[in-house]
């Protein structure tokens, strides 16, 4: 074990013990310390076309399963006091193409704090070591590593969450990761890559609601290091805000708008990002209906023209928000999951078949807020393209259930002529205990 590995453990031991002799001594405030369980197994099958290249003329064709195990033990060790620990380990079989060879991956530590709600009514809690973080509906925190895809979404992070007042929280962030797993130790580690360059990130977070509406509002300063001269360091905050407001009764509006500054290199940085959706409940009115939704996706890209950088940075929010087959289409263009230099109208509709079933069914029309000259896209316009995407959840029992879905990209001018069109499917099923 290396010492950084000691180091966190012993970190996160002395938070413990810490904890415990701040607790209350009244035998009454004790409850019994409590184990539960954690273990989950997910299953999926994916299989997809194209998607990086548009090229029917390529070999690129994938089919695979993606076999995922967690297990882990919560600890209620004191009132107030949580410890978790969570190892996971996912590994796929290839069917296409076939010279992948097979491989278990590695063990690795998906959760692994400490939670601590202060005693004598004071109004924080701590928590510190390895988390799952998701704020808003993840437009900039989301995923701490999405090089691993959905594998694990962590965060290496100490988190302070301070309750103002009923209603209202400010949360204070801090969160580091390399490369590769440098912190903890993994079983038959295979360097799994986490991000392109090592990220250090301080955040302010608040959340409060006013009557029947809620307002967001977030501070985010993002370092990514440059590890090898053909990288570009980049030192930006992330000023936003989210609101929700019921403007009838059926009908809820929600919007989210972002400004980035800071340095790309030697340039200056300047970027904007911002989301809206009207969500429309139509009751019992029409059978199987329950929700239409109407919105819209604006994320700044770069002028070429110009000396300063303004595409947009998607801070934490790599992640398949608005599809799953779309993420690899920014391999050639950018990097995976990168949502960037990206306009979009969509509507959707929401079903629901009872208790055990429901749908979605989304369309976007996709587009570019400025052109990309590189050979890749290589088109000379800003349509991006029609993207469609839907997904039909079910749950078999308490601990068993599953969905399908389906991705469909028909490309515009933003590619060159003749790009092709691509399908992404997906099948999964996930047990929980």
């Amino acid at each position: 074990m290396t010492a950084k590995n000691k180091a966190f453990l012993c970190f996160l031991a002395g938070l413990t013990l810490l904890a415990r002799t701040a607790s209350p001594a009244g035998a009454e405030d004790k409850p019994a310390p409590r184990l539960k369980l954690i273990f989950a197994e997910r299953f999926r099958s994916e299989t997809w076309d194209n998607a990086i290249n548009l090229n029917d003329a390529s070999s690129e064709k994938f089919a695979y399963t993606r076999n995922k195990t967690t297990l882990g033990l919560q600890w209620f060790a004191a009132k107030g006091l949580e410890v978790t620990g969570k190892l996971t380990n996912e590994f796929r079989v290839y069917f296409v193409p076939k010279d992948r060879p097979f491989g278990w991956n590695e063990v690795f530590f998906d959760n692994l704090y400490v939670k601590w709600k202060l005693p004598q009514g004071l109004p924080f809690t701590l928590t510190a070591g390895r988390q799952d973080i998701f704020l808003g509906e993840g437009f900039v925190i989301a995923d701490g590593n999405p090089l691993d895809g959905s594998r694990s979404f962590y965060f290496n992070a100490l988190r302070l969450d301070y309750e103002a007042r009923p209603n209202h929280k400010i949360i204070f962030l801090l969160h580091s990761i390399d490369k590769t797993d440098t912190l903890l130790p993994t079983i038959h580690d295979q360097d799994q890559l986490l991000v392109e360059r090592p990220e250090k990130a301080l955040a302010v977070y608040y959340s409060g609601r006013f009557g029947k509406s809620t307002l967001d509002a977030y501070l985010i300063r993002k370092t990514i290091d440059r590890v090898d001269v053909a990288d570009v360091a980049s030192r930006f905050n992330t000023l936003g805000a989210r609101l929700q407001v019921p403007i009838s009764k059926p009908l809820l509006l929600t919007f989210e708008g972002a400004v980035q500054a800071g340095s790309y290199g030697k340039a200056d940085r300047g970027a904007l990002g911002g989301i809206f959706h009207l969500d429309y409940s139509t009751g019992n009115a029409v059978p199987f209906l329950k929700t239409l939704v109407f919105g819209g996706i604006f994320l700044s890209g770069d002028r070429p023209e110009t000396e300063k950088y303004e595409a947009w940075d998607p801070v934490f929010s790599r992640w398949p928000k608005w599809s799953e087959g779309y993420i690899y289409t920014f391999i050639r263009e950018s990097r995976v999951a990168y949502w960037s230099n990206l306009t979009s109208l969509y509507g959707s509709l929401v079903l629901d078949f009872g208790s055990r079933a429901n749908a979605t069914l989304t369309c976007h029309r996709l587009g570019a807020d400025e052109r990309d000259p590189a050979a890749f896209p290589g088109g000379e316009g800003v349509g991006r393209g029609m993207l469609l995407v839907g997904r039909f959840n079910f749950t078999i029992s308490q601990y068993l259930s599953g969905h399908f879905q389906w991705d469909h990209f028909r490309p515009g001018d933003f590619y060159r002529p003749g790009a092709s069109r691509f399908n992404w499917f997906r099948f999964e099923l996930m047990f929980r205990y």
